[in-house]
């Protein structure tokens, strides 16, 4: 055999080689992430990408030994969208306050080992959350008109906001919307590449041992429910929901803004009604929080959403939400505490300081987008404005709330320390980059003092008026009161997200039986609403 024709086998071979090795890791599971649906002390819904596999868990680390591990579960959905297939495991009846170590295996091998942290269902335990969004890439090159990132770019920006992710261990990201930037308004293409590119930045939030940081996702102005959906297992229907963390510490609620918050009567109704039934005197949350895409104060490019603010933001003082969290204009501010009052002659489209009852607004999204040129700070409106890109890093415990806004300033990355351990609630190191405004480095939110210790009062001294069981049930729930009725009550059963899932009006029985073989499976919440109380009773219910 000639020289010649041994090197041509040998390029031959080595083409096959190469061919077949990317197969193979193309076949792989890929872009891991981590999607909460539900209760986050108890359920978790764990996606991938590439090919199908069975996840195998444990409570205790058997690395890629996939068969050592002790539970295991097969997919429970799979879609295909945009130009990718993607596979979704969802978790239950998880431990709080755990970690939970994790390998995929697909045609027999498991490559890599993942973990996450359930979080604890105390509310005297802190717990520290990352909000942000706009991450889209650069987009100067086409002449959009929006002004470039420094270093190497907007996705360089993005990265380098990630890997603080993967570094500071938060426990989770709030993520208000806008993803990528969807060409399909401009070319006739799609935006499978943007995506792809997204999901291999997102992998640099994954810590090098392996930790999952989960999300909580807002629905942006470059995305439809369908991705959403499709892509982190976020039901189409849930375009808005609520959920509970650290038992009653507080409640996230997630909002679609982009509707009209006015003419979209469902979805005002079932806000107004879930901020009711959750400032009862046997269910108050230490805090509410909202989050969503388009701001009702924007500091750059935007007018006012007053819709927003006529609609939702009129409510916030009343049942307590003293924090908002917005996206979309790519800079980052922070307002004063803001109250909603019509009648005020001196005021933002309503909304005037507040020390005491007001929502602090932070954003505008700049997860990567390219930042725009920051309005002037407004008169008695906003504490702090630049044009910056950066996250804020929130730490929340039942005395107050910790707002600091993390930036990823040239050449600081690698002076992040890297944190090791799985705490619920860590605060953010020393070295981390922070955006140092004219009024500090950090925002402190405090309570309303005298209106929580009469809710505390109240709710120490009251005796509950029913008991339920089984629990966790199956089939069928009783509700059993401890006195006969003098009057009628209703029995409404709402899923961990706020949507009602059954209604019992007129119950007079002292002990009434409920069916719930048709609900999910997962944290339900059992609500006894009197003339004067609401009692919330939380129930799990397994198949």
């Amino acid at each position: 055999m000639s020289f010649q024709r041994i090197l041509v086998l040998k390029k031959i071979a080595f083409i096959l080689l190469s061919v077949l090795f990317v197969h193979q890791a193309f076949a792989q599971p890929k872009w891991i992430r981590a999607t909460y649906r539900d209760d986050p002390s108890t359920t978790i819904s764990l996606g991938w990408s590439g090919s199908s596999g069975t996840l195998y868990y444990d409570t205790v680390d058997q690395g890629t030994n996939y068969a050592a591990y002790t539970m295991s579960k097969t997919v429970d959905r799979t879609t295909s969208h945009k130009g990718n297939s993607h596979y979704f495991v969802r978790l239950t009846n998880l431990q709080p306050g755990t970690v939970y170590y994790f390998a995929i295996e697909s045609g027999g091998t498991a490559i890599n080992r993942y973990h996450f942290r359930t979080l604890s269902d105390n509310s005297n335990e802190p717990i520290s959350f990352i909000s942000g969004g706009d991450s889209r890439k650069d987009l100067s090159f086409v002449g959009i008109g929006d002004p470039a990132c420094w270093g190497n770019g907007c996705r360089e920006t993005r990265r380098d906001l990630n890997t603080i992710v993967a570094r500071t261990r938060p426990d989770f990201i709030a993520f208000t919307g806008d993803y990528i930037r969807n060409y399909d308004v401009i070319f006739v293409a799609d935006s499978e590449d943007d995506w792809e590119e997204w999901f291999f930045d997102w992998d640099y939030t994954i810590a090098t041992d392996g930790r999952i940081t989960p999300m909580i996702h807002s629905l942006g102005n470059h995305e439809d429910a369908v991705d959403l959906d499709k892509m982190f297992d976020v039901s189409n229907t849930d375009i808005y929901y609520a959920t509970n963390f650290g038992g009653n510490l507080f409640r996230l609620y997630t909002l679609n803004s982009e509707t009209d918050a006015c003419t979209d009567v469902v979805q005002k109704n079932w806000f107004i009604n879930d901020l009711q039934q959750n400032n009862t005197s046997s269910n108050t949350p230490y805090w509410k929080i909202v989050q969503y895409h388009q701001p009702m104060v924007p500091h750059a490019n935007y007018s006012a959403r007053t819709d927003l603010i006529d609609c939702w933001a009129s409510e916030f003082a009343t049942y307590g939400v003293r924090l908002s969290c917005e996206s979309h204009t790519h800079v980052l501010k922070t307002t004063y505490p803001l109250k909603y009052d019509a009648a005020a002659t001196s005021s933002y489209n309503g909304l005037v300081r507040d020390d005491t009852l007001g929502a602090v607004f932070i954003g505008d999204g700049s997860w990567g987008a390219p930042p725009r040129t920051a309005f002037a700070p407004i008169s008695g409106v906003t504490q702090d404005v630049e044009q910056t890109s950066g996250f804020f890093h929130i730490n929340i415990n039942r005395t107050r709330i910790q707002i600091k806004s993390v930036v990823p300033y040239p050449d600081s990355i690698t002076n992040v320390p890297v944190l090791t351990d799985n705490d619920q609630g860590t605060v953010l190191p020393a070295g981390v980059p922070l955006w140092r405004p004219a009024n500090g480095s950090e925002c402190i939110i405090i309570p309303n003092y005298n209106n929580m210790v009469a809710i505390q009062k109240i709710a120490d001294q009251r005796e509950p008026a029913a008991s339920v069981s089984p629990n966790p049930a199956q089939n069928y729930v009783d509700v059993i009161f401890k006195s006969a009725l003098t009057e009628a009550v209703t029995i409404e059963i709402y899923d961990a997200r706020g949507k009602k899932c059954q209604s019992h009006p007129n119950i007079m029985d002292q002990n009434f039986k409920v069916d719930v073989s048709q609900l999910c499976s997962g944290v339900n919440f059992i609500n006894i609403v009197s003339k004067n109380d609401v009692e919330s009773h939380k129930v799990i219910i397994v198949k």
